[in-house]
């Protein structure tokens, strides 16, 4: 496994301030003087120093995840701590509110995005070009398509990956991935003659299970995003519309039929804390509509959540790729020159607008994938 350092090459915001005028510079000396004094003095070594450790993880498991990463720079014992089993364990039960999302534009360009903070930020872990395929937990799954089709698995946080040995499937249709437990993940690997395989990261190994049933569709026409609860991962077929499932604990797979909404379209499934989501595109009248729906897992019918109108792509072709998890979901909206890129709360029923970095648009609208930080999980 490879580990390199963590980069956040930038939130770009910062590049705005500049110093101008020696008055001025000498006016921002002065206060920074000020203010390292006062900490210094708030700072004492022997009141820090006997501060306890078990109550300073506490503190450390509810902050920002990107101030997490910071911390672990300030001293070696707060590395060791960040690090250690221990306050993984406890990241685990006080996760962190939001999810972040990973995604790619033109150029090989990766950026994360983090809703919490609503900032940009922009890894540099592979200097080959490769592009998110899947993700589950803390973890992202990403392939290079320039030379030999290879397969890595990486913590965006940490910046540390692990490139999967080659399994019997050389070339694929679709990858999924998910968590097994605390006990690793694991990686499925779709072929283009239904056969299958699954990489288990306890084992370190790939396993040829067979074949997907003929009762099941072809894996063509099941589209990229998928959702992963527990050890099923749940992908959305085309045509028929319905769902299939597979459970990678027992190797079942399933298909359900769902009742497609009237005028819907680009549908695609994202998971709220357990509970499976569709989104898509709704059209009437030339009005264009963001729709979510909750699906039951039962009988799998669709109850509507909520949808919001874009008056600006009125009587336009539009398309659309939406996905979420813990309850925060993104939809990316693009049509001819225009794109928009909006998260949605389903607690508080908030829609909330994104800047795109630097005015770009997505290099491929199924390239954005959703992952929970954590700065523990491993490749």
């Amino acid at each position: 496994m490879l580990t390199l350092p963590w980069p956040f090459q930038g939130s770009r915001k910062f590049l705005r301030f500049r110093f101008n005028g020696t008055s001025n510079r000498r006016d921002r000396s002065m206060r920074k003087s000020s203010r390292v004094s006062n900490m210094t003095d708030a700072m004492k070594p022997q009141i820090w120093k006997t501060f306890p450790e078990d109550l300073l993880e506490l503190v450390f498991a509810r902050l920002p995840i990107a101030t997490l990463i910071c911390f672990r720079i300030v001293c070696r014992q707060w590395n060791n701590l960040i690090i250690s089993q221990r306050f993984s364990q406890l990241c685990a039960q006080v996760s962190q509110v939001y999810p972040w999302f990973y995604t790619t534009f033109g150029d090989n360009y990766h950026a994360m995005y983090d809703p919490f903070m609503k900032r940009w930020y922009y890894p540099n872990t592979f200097e080959i070009p490769a592009f998110p395929v899947s993700s589950a937990g803390g973890l992202v799954c990403f392939e290079d398509y320039c030379f030999c089709p290879s397969l890595y698995v990486c913590n965006p946080m940490t910046q540390s990956f692990k490139k999967l040995p080659n399994g019997s499937i050389e070339n694929w249709r679709r990858i999924g991935m998910t968590m097994n437990g605390n006990a690793g993940y694991k990686v499925l690997k779709l072929g283009y003659a239904r056969e299958y395989e699954i990489y288990d990261s306890v084992t370190k190994s790939w396993s040829h299970l067979g074949k997907i049933p003929e009762c099941n569709k072809m894996p063509g026409f099941i589209i990229f995003n998928h959702v992963s609860i527990d050890n099923t991962l749940y992908y959305k077929n085309e045509d028929p519309v319905g769902i299939v499932t597979y459970d990678t604990s027992t190797g079942v797979w399933t298909q359900h039929l769902i009742q497609a909404p009237l005028h819907s379209s680009d549908l695609t499934l994202a998971e709220s804390d357990g509970r499976i989501m569709l989104l898509g595109l709704v059209r009437e009248n030339d009005a264009t509509c963001v729709c979510i729906w909750e699906v039951e897992k039962k009988a799998f019918l669709l109850k509507e959540v909520d949808r919001v109108s874009f008056s600006e792509f009125d009587g336009r072709s539009v398309n659309s790729t939406c996905l979420g998890k813990k309850g925060l979901l993104l939809c990316y909206l693009n049509s001819w020159n225009m794109y928009r890129m909006i998260t949605y709360n389903i607690a508080t029923r908030e829609w909330v607008k994104v800047q795109l970095p630097f005015g770009r648009k997505l290099l491929h609208q199924n390239l954005v994938y959703v992952f929970q930080p954590c700065p523990t999980a491993m490749p």
